[in-house]
């Protein structure tokens, strides 16, 4: 029997941003991000988005925002993604929000879920292009419930 792969997840900035911004009350975001990583899962990304946790964890400065951005930078697979993945997706970021395009490829070429609030990523979701989940079906997935 073979072992199922290990799963990859994005973890797109507004969930970080949701963990820390509201610390020292512990969110259900910053829980997600501590269990994700000590779980076996693969957290994916690419050179974009490291850049926006490192500048999010100056903009929101905090020991926890500090920790929290390291541990997931360290852990953070840095995907080099294909311009044909990008081309792939651009259509449904009708031009702008290339980032968020990136982000999309990113999920498209490695498989990975990617979990957000942001509504830009409403039509590449629909189309079922990509898997992405919002950061309240990730906790419900994801977390163990509370007794």
């Amino acid at each position: 029997m073979e072992a199922s792969p290990t799963p990859a997840i994005l973890l797109d900035t507004n969930v970080f941003v949701s963990a820390v911004q509201s610390v020292p009350r512990v969110t259900d975001s910053l829980r997600l991000i501590v269990h994700l990583l000590a779980a076996d899962v693969r957290l994916v990304g690419n050179e974009l988005l490291a850049e926006e946790y490192l500048r999010y964890a100056q903009l929101l400065p905090s020991p926890t925002a500090t920790a929290l951005a390291a541990s997931i930078l360290g852990t953070l697979e840095i995907i080099r993604v294909e311009e044909r993945f990008v081309l792939a997706c651009t259509p449904y970021f009708g031009g702008k929000k290339r980032k968020d395009c990136v982000h999309a490829a990113t999920c498209l070429q490695r498989g990975a879920t990617l979990v957000s609030n942001d509504h830009d990523f409403d039509a590449i979701d629909r189309a079922g292009v990509i898997r992405r989940m919002t950061i309240g079906e990730a906790v419900r997935r994801w977390l163990p419930r509370k007794r």
